[in-house]
């Protein structure tokens, strides 16, 4: 029989993974991916023989530990399905709430009641991230009254927010150096920016791409092969302008999960939302909105000449989106001048722990 792992099984926001001790597995390299791709049963579709998800919402790990000094250090892997890959470049913000309640649980922070913050380090980008949870007995609290679109229950709020978070993935807020970049991969001219806050994401309207926020299902999005595969090669032309893969048709296998894409329109009902968006993921259109995107938004939407900037009708630091679940509200400081930066964005999501005890991977 396999070797047992400790292992905790978390939802944060709307996203969900195995959460492991850095000290119960190998250091990073081949040895630790191919023991999380057998814990969560990859590659294979059903992802049958593991605990993943088969979706890339649900296909994550976070790897977690102590320091340097008060601060917790998490590494997040987005664990491919399909594919036999552990994409290390990103982070996960719906998981990164869920850190902190995992370090607190854990007892790698004092437990203060009622209100504990944690101060984390995403090792995948360096971005520090403060967070604040709280607290009852000793334990992060699960209950209350915070509703998160996408979980059918709500649950205690975790404020994320975090410091000086462009550049995280390339180390430019701007990674091709402009707001706005063409693109044409077939089927004309497309606009689209490439901004980096938390992590790295392409922005583009949806009506360049022929979507209607809301006019399809996320499932009836994704059975449009045409359009994955349309957005795949956005995607892959984004990584090569970017620098992240040399030639385009690299990035399915080279670099999965950076850039994401997200497409963007005004709200339909402002009353409602300012922004509209459909979120892209691993190849397959997002049910919610990745926690790093609203971070990345709110700060996008404020740098001028950008797609969300240009789309959006108001200004100010608050901002309300609606994906295919509901809505979000983020918000960022930004400050423009002598330079454009980014001087923290923050999200609220809830977390639970689901289930700890021994995981087995295929060996």
């Amino acid at each position: 029989m396999t070797e047992a792992i400790p292992a905790v099984l978390m939802r944060g926001g709307t996203s969900k993974g195995v959460f492991l001790h850095a000290r119960d597995i190998p250091l990073a390299g081949p040895q630790r991916d191919a023991l999380l791709l057998g814990l969560l049963g990859s590659p294979d579709p059903m992802q049958i023989d593991g605990l993943g998800g088969t979706t890339s919402s649900t296909s994550k790990v976070m790897i977690v530990e102590p320091g340097p000094g008060p601060v917790i250090s998490y590494w997040f892997g987005q664990v491919g399905i399909s594919d036999p890959t552990v994409d290390w470049s990103s982070n996960c913000g719906n998981l990164t709430a869920a850190v902190a309640a995992f370090a607190v649980d854990e007892g790698l922070v004092p437990a203060t009641e009622p209100l504990t913050r944690v101060l984390l380090l995403n090792g995948n980008t360096g971005v520090r991230v403060e967070a604040e949870v709280h607290v009852r007995a000793g334990r992060a609290r699960t209950t209350g009254e915070q509703w998160i679109a996408g979980v059918p229950w709500p649950g205690s709020p975790i404020t994320t927010n975090y410091l000086d978070p462009g550049g995280s993935v390339t180390g430019r807020l701007f990674p091709t150096g402009n707001p706005i970049d063409t693109v044409d991969v077939g089927g004309g001219p497309v606009d689209l920016s490439i901004v980096d806050v938390a992590s790295a994401y392409v922005f583009a309207r949806a009506s360049s791409l022929g979507v209607v926020a809301g006019a399809r299902s996320v499932a009836e999005l994704n059975s449009d092969r045409g359009l994955l595969a349309g957005l795949e090669r956005l995607r892959g032309e984004a990584a090569r302008l970017m620098g992240v893969v040399d030639a385009s048709a690299d990035a399915a296998s080279q670099s999965p999960a950076v850039p994401r894409i997200v497409l963007i329109a005004p709200g339909t009902d402002p009353a409602v939302a300012e922004l509209d968006v459909v979120a892209v993921s691993m190849g397959a259109v997002h049910r919610a909105l990745p926690g790093t995107a609203a971070v990345c938004l709110a700060a996008a939407a404020q740098l001028p000449g950008t797609i969300p900037n240009l789309c959006r009708t108001s200004s100010g630091d608050h901002l309300v989106l609606r994906h295919p679940l509901g809505t979000v509200d983020v918000r960022a400081e930004v400050r423009l001048r002598p330079q454009p930066r980014v001087v923290s964005a923050g999200v609220v999501r809830t977390a639970r722990r689901l289930m700890s005890g021994l995981a087995y991977p295929r060996s």
